[in-house]
């Protein structure tokens, strides 16, 4: 069965990161904004130590509308990963894509909040992340956040977000690694 879901996992990345690159040629649409923001760990919820991701993002819209947008980031990681049994874990980079799904309330207050959840891949190197997982990870999200208005197309963003990474069971080892993470970033651009 967990190898059935890992496929069907890998097809749906595939599937994402082919309509990413076809959206991202399309001229902008409602939403046309830019994003960068650091994600740092603050609470590990997974069963055992295995290390931090320390994450640096720019992302963009890639459709959007009033009340729902796709959101992609690519992503630079800082790992370092805790040893877990035998593999001796360490530190190196991890670089990935990520693909959210994002829906705002139809209101606006100065505070914009929204939510949104989606996955994404990453490869890491110089060692695995956890150490007893392959090089080729999936993320999977899922959080809240508030934009907060600085000046005309110009917000803060704050959010918590929830981050899972594991292989998806393609290898026999994988630990995997659940966090929250906290999201502090910068929006320009048109937002809806």
């Amino acid at each position: 069965m967990s190898r059935g879901i890992s496929k069907l996992t890998l097809i749906g990345a595939t599937v994402a990161l082919a309509f990413s690159a076809r959206a991202s040629a399309e001229p902008p649409g409602s939403c046309s904004y830019r994003q960068a923001s650091i994600s740092l760990p603050a609470v590990q919820v997974s069963s055992k130590e295995v290390g931090h991701p320390y994450r640096a993002m720019y992302g963009y819209c890639l459709i959007g509308g009033k009340r729902f947008l796709v959101h992609q980031d690519w992503v630079l990681s800082y790992l370092d990963a805790d040893t877990v049994g035998g593999n001796p874990g360490g530190n190196g980079v991890g670089l990935g894509t990520d693909l959210l799904l994002r829906w705002h309330p139809n209101w606006r207050p100065s505070l914009i909040p929204y939510v949104d959840a989606g996955i994404g891949i990453q490869y890491s190197a110089g060692t695995s992340f956890p150490a007893d997982a392959t090089r080729w990870n999936f993320t999977l999200h899922g959080g809240a956040g508030w934009l907060i208005p600085t000046r005309r197309d110009r917000q803060m963003n704050l959010s918590v977000r929830y981050l899972h990474i594991s292989n998806g069971g393609v290898s026999d080892t994988n630990s995997g690694y659940d966090v929250v993470h906290l999201v502090l970033g910068l929006r320009w651009g048109r937002q809806r």
